[in-house]
């Protein structure tokens, strides 16, 4: 893996390497590092991973793209610093450009990220009562497997991607049915982005042992008090050499600073602005 410094405008076209662009890199409130949300890019095909609150506005004044041109996006799981702009994004896509934004989203979350989060700022509109698929052209994945936990999959042109079920905000122990959808990403079967977890080693282990993975970005708390919704700094700490050595946080806070990511054997952190191309 390689990195590189973005050029005046961040493009959405390279000469094929896989390569992630991360618009942020903080947790929910963070303002110094906006949001986890993750742009991934292979040739001429692109995805955005997560829109958040502070997405179209860092996408714009920070790196020089407009959010209506990005036109393939993924949605992790519904909390504001994931979701936050997608009202902004489907409107402008709809209003400026006439056309949906293409959103990967299986049958069961489209239901609910409708119903419980979006519907109420967006069903209403000059052309009379709206509903998702007047905003969205739904790209459904196809599911794979269903243990040791659901994973669906979808191509988005040369891009591969595996979503899988995840344990963020649960009200059951090791039930998704009575928990918030939540999913990490395997991409092109090299690289684990965790999105919002919960600490769960036996899936990174099963992940890793049944998939050649390079690189993982893991969501990371190191404010404290998240422990039981995020995996927290001291619980990554206990995983093993190998698995720490290739591994970049993610979704931190400010309190980052007063860590030694390096030393405490973690490969390092995840940073915005910057290209990691895969070769």
């Amino acid at each position: 893996m390689k990195t590189r410094n973005i050029e005046e405008n961040l493009s959405l076209v390279n000469n094929g390497t896989l390569s992630f662009f991360f618009i942020g890199t903080g947790s929910a409130f963070s303002k110094s590092y906006f949001q986890t949300n993750l742009l991934i890019i292979k040739g001429n095909d692109h995805i955005l991973i997560d829109c958040g609150t502070l997405c179209p506005y860092v996408i714009d004044k920070k790196y020089n793209l407009k959010i209506k041109n990005i036109e393939n996006l993924l949605v992790t799981h519904p909390h504001a610093d994931h979701i936050g702009g997608l009202e902004e994004m489907a409107f402008l896509s709809y209003y400026t450009k006439n056309s949906r934004v293409n959103i990967v989203i299986t049958d069961e979350f489209k239901k609910k990220l409708w119903n419980e989060s979006l519907r109420g700022g967006m069903q209403f509109s000059e052309n009379g009562k709206m509903s998702f698929d007047d905003y969205f052209n739904q790209m459904k994945p196809v599911k794979i497997r269903n243990k040791p936990f659901p994973m669906h999959e979808i191509n988005i042109g040369s891009i591969n991607l595996k979503l899988f079920r995840t344990h963020h905000v649960t009200t059951k122990k090791d039930s998704f049915r009575n928990s918030q959808y939540s999913v990490g990403l395997i991409v092109d079967d090299r690289i684990l982005f965790t999105a919002d977890t919960q600490f769960r080693p036996e899936q990174i282990n099963w992940i890793t042992q049944n998939f050649n993975i390079e690189y993982i970005f893991h969501d990371c708390d190191v404010s404290g008090f998240s422990a039981g919704v995020h995996a927290t700094y001291q619980e990554l700490k206990t995983l093993p050499v190998e698995l720490k050595s290739k591994m970049y946080l993610c979704h931190y806070s400010s309190k980052v600073t007063g860590l030694d990511v390096i030393k405490d054997g973690f490969a390092g952190l995840a940073k915005a602005g910057l290209y990691y191309d895969f070769d």
